[in-house]
């Protein structure tokens, strides 16, 4: 089970339980189901199946459930609790994310992007909704990545000068057409260093930090910070073809 790209929004979805109480209990549950769901699978859906009428109605209970059946019953059943959650709770921006990480394994791209686009679609909408305010947090992230490119040794540095580190928002519907993760916190554009010449042609090397996809997944700032140096390294560990391992040996990651 693949979940490179499974993120929850954090402001996505209130339901009808808006008790504060509530959520925290809610939080806490699910935190202690991720990590079991990772260590003890068998573990993970008991403990998802043995909670009460008042959690087990919620959506995001109800994707914890559909998670832990696909690890342990496969994608094809987890596929159908999610297509029934998707039908009852269709302005869900979480369920159509889980459906469409659930068509991704099963190979079905073009339902996979039908969802992802709904995704963004919703995100922008929830934001909007809640009035949240993406460029609050720019001067942050912005900090941030100069902090993480100050810390490069010089070589690496000095081969940047040319490769552009934008803002923006969250991945355009181009992007996210073409089968890109409406929810990715960055993204690397363009020919590598070692890409040979003329490979990609007109297509200039940049990378993309998405300021409204980042806050929502780390709403703590020092959380934040450290995510967006980690985030900005990876991707100058793609424009540089380094692996993880070499990107932690040279103090990259």
């Amino acid at each position: 089970m693949s979940h490179d790209h499974d993120h929850d929004h954090a402001h996505d979805h209130e339901h009808e339980h808006g008790d504060e109480e509530f959520a925290e209990e809610l939080d806490e549950f699910l935190g202690e189901f991720q990590e079991l769901l990772g260590n003890d699978p068998e573990a993970a859906m008991e403990l998802v199946e043995s909670v009460d009428e008042s959690f087990a109605s919620h959506p995001l209970i109800r994707i914890a459930h559909a998670h832990a059946v696909w690890v342990t019953k496969g994608a094809a059943t987890a596929r159908t609790e999610l297509e029934t959650l998707v039908a009852a709770e269709p302005d869900f921006s979480d369920a159509h994310y889980a459906l469409a990480d659930v068509y991704g394994e099963l190979k079905e791209d073009a339902l996979r992007v039908s969802h992802f686009m709904r995704v963004l679609e919703l995100d922008e909408k929830d934001d909007a909704e809640a009035g949240f305010d993406a460029s609050t947090f720019e001067a942050l992230i912005i900090k941030s990545a100069e902090a993480a490119l100050a810390g490069l040794p010089s070589p690496y540095l000095e081969r940047l000068k040319d490769v552009p580190v934008l803002l923006e928002p969250r991945p355009s519907k181009v992007l996210v057409k073409d089968g890109f993760d409406p929810r990715a916190l960055a993204h690397f554009e363009g020919p590598t260093l070692e890409a040979p010449a003329g490979g990609e042609a007109g297509i200039p090397t940049r990378i993309v930090l998405f300021t409204a996809n980042m806050p929502a997944e780390f709403e703590d700032e020092e959380e934040l910070a450290s995510e967006v140096e980690i985030t900005l390294l990876q991707e100058i560990g793609t424009y540089y073809s380094l692996s993880d391992e070499e990107l932690d040996r040279l103090g990259l990651e």
